[in-house]
């Protein structure tokens, strides 16, 4: 940092510290000290100045926002959260990492997609979902005893890797008689290239499936930690002991009631979708942002319920940066409105 940078950093830093005010009101260098204290956060030296320049622009962003919310003009609320200090780049690098594979097709993936119920189609589809059941007004899987504990993908861009991970958890604990089972994504970020896969630089969740099924299933966590970074494989197809399998997954037609029905009777459903800022900044209520519907698919998550509040239907979502965004790990979005693009690339898979 040259000496003329250093001195208005300093100069931002003494201005904010002695009364920093704008129409937003008072975001100071001491409620920024307080934000790094909540969140444990340590920049290099000299970065400091631009994490606080960011953190101070989405304060504001923030700030209009939940005024908004109080006046009813929105249905959520925005917090600046452990990632409302970072950069563009650093959200795409370690939040995101979903990466659509090119010429997107079930002939392509030799998949099957799953439509509305045709009376006239066989039995073992049938048998998938059914349209005949009485659809309850709410599900919440998320004190379900088979759901595992919201994970965190820290700074590797590998949502796509949890994503895949948690049907197959889930589907194996109800099979062996609610017996809660933790696989491995390390296992798919180090093992997968060859699918598609990019370790933490991206990839898909059907990708994840197919490598599964061709190696013969998924190995525990316990026996295949988590590091945050690509590796080396070290997984040997019959040798290392496998937790989890998968025998197919189909690509549900992009009409919700469909995708509903799939979550009902089988379980988490992934989905993906387009995280923008306030998808990051996301504290409370449902998020109902039509902006977001404009942009780039990528990030994945995964539906575990629904329900209606004060007349609005909203989707229960699962995502992947830990217990301290969100609701405790989740977010709710509104449902039946293709929020965030969330309905067209939606998968359900089974062991």
């Amino acid at each position: 940092m040259n000496l003329f940078t250093l001195l208005v950093c300093s100069f931002l830093v003494i201005t904010s510290v002695v009364a920093a005010a704008d129409e937003d009101g008072n975001i100071s260098m001491l409620m920024f000290t307080k934000f790094k204290k909540r969140y444990r956060k340590k920049y290099n030296k000299g970065a400091q100045c631009s994490y606080f320049r960011r953190w101070k622009n989405r304060k504001r962003l923030i700030i209009r926002h939940n005024k908004a919310s109080a006046l009813g003009e929105t249905s959520f609320r925005l917090v600046d959260n452990q990632f409302a200090d970072e950069s563009d780049d650093e959200w795409n690098a370690k939040l995101l990492g979903l990466v659509i594979p090119g010429e997107f097709s079930a002939k392509k993936f030799g998949i099957k997609e799953l439509t509305s119920i045709d009376p006239k189609k066989d039995v073992g589809e049938r048998q998938i979902i059914s349209s005949t059941i009485t659809i309850p007004s709410s599900l919440d899987l998320r004190k379900h005893p088979c759901m595992p504990p919201i994970k965190s993908q820290f700074s590797c861009g590998a949502c796509w890797a949890f994503i895949a991970t948690t049907p197959v958890e889930f589907q194996s604990c109800l099979r062996n008689g609610n017996r809660t089972v933790v696989l491995s994504e390390q296992q798919m970020i180090d093992c997968s290239n060859s699918y598609g896969n990019f370790g933490c630089n991206g990839g898909f969740y059907t990708q994840a499936w197919d490598y599964i099924m061709a190696v013969g299933g998924q190995t525990a966590n316990a026996t295949y930690p988590y590091k945050a970074v690509a590796g080396t494989c070290q997984f040997t197809p019959g040798v290392t002991r496998v937790s989890g399998r998968l025998s197919r997954y189909f690509y549900l037609d992009s009409n919700e009631r469909t995708i509903l029905s799939a979550l009902l009777q089988r379980g988490p459903i992934a989905v993906s979708i387009v995280a923008n800022s306030k998808f990051i900044l996301y504290s409370s209520g449902i998020f109902d942002d039509e902006t977001c519907k404009n942009g780039t698919i990528n990030h994945g998550v995964l539906l575990v319920g629904y329900g209606t509040a004060n007349g609005t239907n909203y989707w229960i979502v699962r995502n992947s940066w830990g217990p301290l965004w969100g609701q405790n790990g989740y977010i709710l979005m509104k449902r039946n409105v293709n929020m965030c693009r969330l309905a067209e690339y939606a998968f359900l898979a089974l062991l």
